[in-house]
């Protein structure tokens, strides 16, 4: 009859327990003797012994770091000589979830499931498996820790200020009141959706967003500004006008169509008012007319 030493077995199965910690992520020692404390079917542990376990992982392939004071001396798996291999039906399963998590749009449910993924893929022996399930797309820009940081902030209605690379360029810091995180599935991107004073309502794509520099105020809450804006766009334009509560029309000649527009995003504003072009015949608020002035000046610089 085969007799099995229960010393062995207890040591290969809190080798197996530990491995299955290292892989969740970093982990202390004394962290790891906890679980192992609650395991029904694991014996309690001396700190000793729990180094014996890391080097005996260690021997057979496993690279795992000792931290420092900095993460409180956590363990961390860097390499997991383990290799699966998935059939064709769980790959198909596994980018099909995938499939289905972005048809809701919401970043949480994205970002869990990569985190997920990365763990998976980590243990696969198929790079193109690998590289298959943690395919996801622009979504990977934004850096994680900040996207968590700005889901608090949006939550609370906080007013913060970003450090914002914009797309053309330009990098500086910003004032905004968060309120949202959303996902668009038209061009794969994610946006922080707020409010500042310089702009009035905007939308900043969070992989644009460096960092946070600091909170300024908690629990701030909107109080929407908008602001008035007449202008005359030529009759002879083939422009379709809306003439609802925000685009008013208040009068029509052989030669103008006169226009008052309420807007709260100056961005916005200015990108309509320039793409009327050579229809736009005349803009009331000097302010706003200095800064499209500006504007068209600095295109021109730029082309020439």
């Amino acid at each position: 009859m085969l007799k099995i030493d229960a010393n062995v077995a207890q040591t290969g199965l809190r080798v197996l327990f530990l491995i299955q910690l290292l892989i969740k992520g970093p982990i202390s020692k004394a962290q790891i003797i906890e679980e192992i404390s609650k395991n029904p079917l694991l014996k309690e542990v001396a700190p000793d012994t729990i180094t014996l376990d890391i080097n005996t992982l260690k021997s057979v392939g496993f690279d795992i770091s000792h931290g420092n004071k900095g993460n409180n001396y956590c363990y961390e798996l860097k390499l997991n000589p383990i290799k699966i291999k998935l059939s064709k039906s769980e790959i198909k399963a596994l980018l099909a979830a995938k499939k289905a998590i972005f048809h809701f749009m919401d970043f949480r449910y994205i970002v869990s499931l990569y985190e997920t993924f990365e763990k998976i893929a980590g243990l696969l022996e198929s790079k193109e498996q690998a590289e298959a399930l943690l395919n996801f797309g622009n979504i990977l820009r934004t850096n994680f820790k900040i996207l968590k940081e700005l889901d608090v902030h949006a939550r609370h209605k906080n007013e913060i200020i970003i450090f914002y690379s914009s797309p053309s360029g330009k990098k500086r810091e910003m004032k905004v009141i968060c309120d949202k995180l959303e996902y668009s599935k038209k061009n794969d991107k994610l946006y922080l959706w707020g409010e500042c004073d310089e702009y009035g309502d905007v939308y900043l794509r969070t992989d644009h967003i460096k960092r946070i520099v600091r909170v300024e105020r908690f629990n701030v809450g909107f109080k929407k500004k908008t602001k008035t804006c007449v202008y005359n766009l030529s009759s002879k334009s083939n422009i379709s006008l809306a003439n609802n509560a925000k685009e008013k029309i208040l009068k029509i000649t052989p030669e103008y169509v006169r226009i008052r527009e309420e807007y709260s995003n100056d961005f916005f504003i200015k990108q309509k008012l320039l793409s009327y072009g050579e229809n736009l015949i005349s803009l009331e608020d000097s302010v706003l007319r200095k800064q499209l002035v500006e504007l068209i000046d600095d295109i021109k610089e730029m082309y020439t």
